[in-house]
């Protein structure tokens, strides 16, 4: 692969969730320090109202130092065991991000990411996460690697509403290609491709179903 198109930055260590950056490890674009509020974050309530899948970005640029303020956020999510089997690969150069846009991403997804400042996909460590000595801990086995990742994900785009970054997770993605693009290891499994920048206008809330219909106390 062209190395201009694939270099990596590894951040973090092994106690931790791996952070990877592809295609942009020097912090070159203009950090996003913003408004007093802006670095206080939000409040939990305001936050998880703020927060909606954008399918319309306006063009932004994200830096380094901003996406790993993102993931050492997310890095706060519960795992199996505090495994912390979800890794992070950041794609913010121009370059990678939109051969990975163009490459890898089915025709739909690929037009609801244009524009994003990054494109991170995400995915989990196999045969760690819900086991024990190498033996799945229950019928889940790699499921809890899964589940992990999911609450991880969660995590992140929470973060990075709370830091005025849109985000949209992308599930529908061709695996392989974003694997070879991105170079993510033959032992980890790619659960989503999330959408991070800026919403060109404000998202419509969409009616959530009543408490009544989801919920069972006894």
């Amino acid at each position: 692969m062209n190395d201009s198109l694939t270099r990596r930055c590894f951040l973090g260590s092994t106690s931790t969730a791996t952070f990877l950056l592809a295609a942009g490890c020097s912090d070159g674009a203009k950090e996003n320090h913003g408004s007093d509020k802006e670095k206080n974050g939000m409040a939990y309530s305001e936050l998880i109202e703020a927060r909606r899948s954008v399918r319309r970005y306006a063009k932004s640029e994200i830096s380094k130092g901003e996406i790993e303020r993102i993931v050492a956020d997310a890095l706060n999510a519960p795992s199996w065991k505090n495994s912390e089997t979800t890794r992070y690969y950041a794609a913010i150069g121009e370059n990678t991000r939109e051969r990975l846009r163009k490459d890898a991403l089915p025709g739909y997804n690929a037009a609801n990411s244009a524009n994003a400042a990054a494109l991170v996909a995400v995915t989990f460590v196999q045969g760690e996460s819900g086991f024990n000595g190498g033996s799945p801990a229950n019928e889940l086995g790699n499921m809890w690697g899964a589940y992990d990742c999911g609450l991880a994900s969660s995590y992140f785009i929470l973060a990075a509403k709370n830091r005025r970054w849109d985000t949209l997770i992308m599930g529908i993605r061709d695996a392989a290609r974003v694997k070879e693009i991105l170079g993510i290891p033959a032992g980890e499994t790619l659960m989503s491709v999330i959408a991070v920048g800026k919403a060109e206008s404000k998202p419509v809330k969409v009616p959530r179903r009543p408490v009544a219909d989801v919920l069972k106390t006894v």
